[in-house]
């Protein structure tokens, strides 16, 4: 904060308070029908957002800087905020202001970094947008990134002169560092320049680390998932999903799985080769025109999509998962018709991944779950296709898909075929439905691990 305010009024002692504990962050405090920001934040708010910066009574004291928009535009605003590299805290109302005694009582519900945006106008549809950790031990680095947005999570380990080039195939948006780390000269900084964040040391212990992983995923050991080999990967991932759970209160159940990053059975490309290859970028253009993700992309979702990116990043050496993979490709390719007929029904389809992890944080629009009870409607046809194919391949294919009829036909039960985007247009509960039941509670229930 610049100069003392003198806080005079109710309200202004109230954003104080929160202001002190989140002084790091723009707060958007709600007031009604809109998000506020005072002072030195509402001057920044104004210059980013390009909204009207104007003053606000504070009783005997001077008056303060003021900016704001209507709560239903956060989509609109939040990302600009955060792209300009600002944490925001959301700071909203607790309790009915109907029904409140004096003050209403607000509290900040989240955090939004970088590294943990997901409005939909922030993401690119077929780009993952990690939020990646960092354990410096001696001459070697843990590393975990995580996708919010999608559940990914991987962990890995490496040398210290290695974690560019690891850091290169995730591109994170957002590094989190013990609060000790020096970082400004490091070769991995000075190459992607992503926001950093630092953190208490504690916080990366190695036990504390494992036992906050196994917690979250119901198990006794990550033996699993293959990444017992891999400690300061582990107390990377540990402090990831503690920090993002903890200090910026966000959701992270529908992440199922964490992966270990190997470095067997793949092709090691470095930054340099993948920029000079143009895999990703234009040297010229300094866009995707013309670059090999470009021309062979051809993709119809955007989970396809990042799948493809990934495979580019890094390309298999393994005979064994390569000949897996192109017996696979053989076989939809041979049995054409099962190809064109799930690619059709592929198009306009939404983003699965990116959905489930908005209903996990409870800000999935109607039509999202619709459009999730749809796309998953569709399981049965495509096994049975698959199966009928007698492609042996394409039938080991299908056993991967599971039975979610249950969640499909509690959507379709539920709510309407026509909804709007916004809950308070309306028109979304089916009648006969209790009417207690929101869709925000619906989506909250869902789970299809």
């Amino acid at each position: 904060m610049g100069k003392s305010i003198v806080a005079a009024t109710p309200v202004m002692k109230q954003f104080m308070n929160i202001k002190v504990q989140f002084s790091d962050a723009i707060v958007l405090f709600r007031m009604g029908d809109f998000y506020e920001t005072f002072l030195e934040d509402a001057e920044i708010a104004a210059k980013v957002l390009g909204i009207v910066l104007t003053r606000r009574a504070n009783g005997k004291a001077a008056d303060v800087p003021l900016a704001g928009f209507p709560y239903h535009a956060l989509d609109n605003y939040l990302h600009k905020l955060v792209k300009a590299g600002h944490r925001v805290a959301i700071c909203e109302q607790v309790e009915d202001p109907k029904s409140a005694k004096g003050i209403v009582k607000r509290e900040v519900t989240e955090v939004v970094t970088p590294g943990t945006l997901m409005s939909d106008k922030a993401l690119s549809e077929k780009s993952n947008q990690f939020i990646s950790s960092l354990n410096f031990v001696k001459d070697h680095v843990g590393f975990a990134v995580l996708d919010p947005s999608t559940g990914e999570f991987n962990l890995g380990e490496c040398s210290i002169d290695e974690i560019k080039e690891s850091l290169i195939q995730f591109s994170p948006s957002e590094v989190v560092l013990r609060e000790s780390n020096i970082y400004s000269l490091s070769d991995w900084y000075i190459e992607l320049k992503p926001f950093v964040t630092k953190i208490d040391d504690w916080i990366f212990d190695q036990e504390s680390s494992y036992r906050t992983l196994i917690q979250h995923f119901n198990l006794k050991s990550l033996k699993g998932f293959g990444c017992d080999d891999f400690p300061l990967g582990i107390s990377a991932a540990g402090a990831l999903m503690h920090h993002i759970k903890t200090n910026l209160s966000m959701n992270l159940d529908h992440i199922s799985t964490i992966t270990p990053v190997l470095s067997e059975g793949v092709m090691g490309l470095d930054g340099f080769t993948m920029k000079n290859l143009e895999v990703f970028q234009s040297l010229s253009t300094q866009g995707t025109h013309g670059t090999l993700v470009a021309c062979f992309d051809n993709t119809l979702t955007a989970g396809g999509g990042r799948i493809f990116r990934q495979w580019l990043h890094r390309p298999l050496t393994d005979k064994k998962r390569l000949d897996k993979r192109l017996d696979l490709v053989l076989g939809f390719t041979t049995k054409k018709r099962v190809l064109q007929s799930i690619r059709k029904s592929l198009k306009n389809s939404v983003d699965i991944e990116r959905i489930l992890g908005k209903i996990n944080q409870g800000k999935a629009s109607p039509r999202d779950v619709v459009g999730l009870a749809e796309m998953l409607d569709k399981i049965p046809a495509w096994k049975r296709q698959l199966v009928d194919s007698s492609d042996t391949a394409l039938e080991t294919f299908s056993s991967l898909f599971v039975d979610v009829s249950n969640v499909v036909g509690k959507i379709q039960a539920t709510l309407n075929d026509e909804v709007p985007i916004q809950l308070t247009q309306g028109n979304i509960i089916k009648t006969g439905v209790n009417e207690v039941k929101e869709i925000s509670t619906i989506a909250c229930k869902i789970s299809i691990n």
